[in-house]
């Protein structure tokens, strides 16, 4: 299965507005393999704020020095405007050499979240991680099989494909000219299988940068400006079935069509 890490439309770009000095992460921009042909990222104003995407990604607080930057990726939850995920190059490699389907059922997600990579476990002791009976197990197991998520070993025991397991961070990115409110509210639910949200503002008058920067603040997310950080994100990491979920979509809209 090819992936589209070698059909990046934007040149690498390494400085970040708000650090004042060249960034060790480089920051590169690819289009979903799931968007619609000819169709461009072009909403109203907002294309005014593109250019502070890239700046974003560069210099987000997480490790990670390679950034790849998704434009309209569909998620488990939302739409974002865009989506970055840090230090996740290398998982994305492996991901696509693993040969194995993107998994985009949240059913599917929990039960490899009740796995291992490195200990092989009983269906039984599976289920009982993930709270459900053994038939239901099962079930979703043997559709896992099927695709390779998991594997099975000689005594029946089973472990999850190592290739599955994510690696970096991922963040949704709402640009806004004005209405931050919205921003914000869009962006708790990127968290639901994100790391967090950032804001990307336009220019607004100073009562209402004062209040978006301090109802974001108080929120954990992340607001960028013109000027650079105002608030930078704080570090949360979702449940591990929706950590899955989520670096399983955007390895769906890089390198595969799945059946959405």
């Amino acid at each position: 299965m090819e992936t589209r890490l070698s059909q990046f439309r934007c040149k690498p770009h390494t400085q970040g507005r708000s650090a004042g000095s060249q960034s060790v992460r480089t920051v590169e921009f690819v289009e979903p393999a799931t968007s619609r042909a000819g169709r461009r990222f072009e909403p109203l104003g907002e294309v005014q704020l593109h250019d502070l995407i890239l700046d974003v990604a560069a210099s987000v607080p997480s490790k990670g020095s390679d950034a790849i930057v998704i434009p309209e990726m569909p998620s488990p939850l939302g739409l974002p405007d865009f989506v970055a995920i840090i230090g996740g190059k290398d998982w994305l490699r492996r991901r696509a050499r693993s040969g194995v389907s993107a998994t985009l059922v949240p059913a599917d997600c929990h039960l490899l979240a009740s796995m291992a990579n490195s200990r092989p476990l009983k269906l039984e002791t599976i289920a009982r991680r993930a709270g459900w009976n053994e038939p239901d197990a099962r079930e979703v197991a043997r559709r896992l099989l099927r695709t390779g998520a998991i594997e099975e070993l000689a005594n029946g025991t089973l472990r999850r494909n190592g290739d599955i397991e994510p690696s970096g961070y991922v963040f949704g990115i709402e640009a806004k000219l004005k209405d931050w409110r919205r921003a914000m509210i869009q962006g708790r639910n990127y968290r639901t299988w994100a790391n967090n949200y950032v804001v990307v503002l336009g220019d607004i008058g100073a009562q209402a940068n004062l209040r978006a920067r301090e109802s974001v603040a108080a929120d954990g997310g992340g607001l960028y400006t013109r000027e650079g950080w105002v608030a930078r994100p704080q570090r949360r990491d979702p449940a591990m079935s929706s950590r899955i979920l989520g670096f399983e979509y955007v390895y769906a809209a890089i390198g595969l069509k799945p059946s959405l």
